[in-house]
């Protein structure tokens, strides 16, 4: 049962980088770091607002025409 002993690996934590616009373009390593940080935070942003949408339905299945309480509560 190698399932039984799985462990949720840790997240990586990547250090901040000067974006895009702030990088010398003719600096090759700081243009693919601010590019790799662009797509690690859009990708962030897109799970964050795929989390949402599915509590967001899971509401309007349990709630049904009073999905509003969903937003209510604390």
């Amino acid at each position: 049962m190698a399932e039984a002993n799985w462990e949720y690996p840790q997240h990586q934590q990547f250090e901040r980088v000067p974006t895009l616009d702030q990088v010398d373009p003719n600096d090759r390593k700081a243009v693919y770091a601010a590019r790799a940080q662009k797509i690690r935070d859009d990708w962030v942003k897109a799970m964050e607002a795929r989390i949402i949408k599915e509590k967001l339905d899971e509401c309007y299945r349990t709630e049904g025409v009073n999905h509003c309480t969903c937003f209510h509560s604390t």
